[in-house]
């Protein structure tokens, strides 16, 4: 019934959240997995379709320009336009949720992330040489990767703010937020990768497969770090849009 009024709730913010006469499925601010679960219900049901009345932008999936991330010494990839999917699907555990330090600190896992895009690697590095015939290359070619259980700690400065019809409203701020990540194993694909005139899609695949752990934690941030932007972008529109009373049990402020 809890996950039924969840539904009710935020189906009904797309067209009509003036029209909000009476509370659906709030939580209590201490009721750590009721909170947990209501995100992950707001994901589920509008990361896919955004909120246009609050001008929020679909979360699954992202769209990310122009991601420069290192892969070894000296050899950068490029994605001009990349698509990130799987993030409505992430999972959300609270560790501790505390308005007076205005900190919330959360764990967010997400079963699988995935990444596609046209990319260009160039760059130098010795260890070409021996795949590639070159220690120099520069080409361009598509790439997916496959980010397998991920598992984030994030640390997110929460406060509350009063407007002036006296409703209270949650805010991020998205500025001064923290975060690590781990992932438990990556996959990348490569196609139509050429050298000069030689496919070289298959051996980069390889280099790439078998070189993840040593280049990830940049990598990897290159693309959270946008994400982030815009996953608390979302969030925000909807605090912004929607006051604590129709979220908490409890009266703020």
């Amino acid at each position: 019934m809890l996950a039924l009024n969840f539904i009710l709730l935020f189906c009904s913010l797309l067209l009509y959240v003036e029209a909000f006469d009476k509370p659906f499925g709030k939580c209590s601010i201490n009721d750590h997995q009721c909170v947990e679960k209501q995100w992950e219900i707001i994901f589920t049901t509008l990361g896919s379709t955004g909120i246009p009345e609050f001008n929020a932008d679909p979360i699954d999936p992202i769209i990310l320009k122009n991601i420069t991330a290192p892969v070894i010494d000296g050899v950068s990839l490029t994605i001009k336009e990349s698509t990130i999917t799987g993030f409505k699907n992430c999972k959300f555990k609270i560790i501790s949720l505390n308005f007076e330090k205005k900190i919330d600190s959360s764990h967010v896992s997400c079963e699988s992330l995935k990444i596609s895009g046209e990319f260009y690697l160039e760059g130098t590095n010795p260890m070409f040489q021996s795949i590639f015939g070159t220690d120099t290359i520069s080409g361009h070619g598509e790439i997916k990767a496959n980010f397998e259980q991920m598992a984030m700690k994030l640390t997110l400065p929460v406060t509350i703010i009063r407007k002036e019809n006296g409703d209270t409203h949650f805010k991020i701020l998205d500025e001064k937020t923290q975060y690590t990540f781990d992932l438990q194993t990556t996959e990348f694909d490569v196609k139509h990768f050429v050298l000069g005139k030689n496919d070289k899609s298959e051996a980069m695949s390889a280099f790439l497969n078998s070189n993840w752990k040593s280049f990830i934690q940049p990598f990897g941030r290159s693309f959270i770090d946008k994400s982030l932007v815009l996953l608390l972008a979302f969030a925000n529109n909807l605090y912004d849009n929607v006051p604590a009373k129709h979220f908490i049990e409890e009266v703020l402020m």
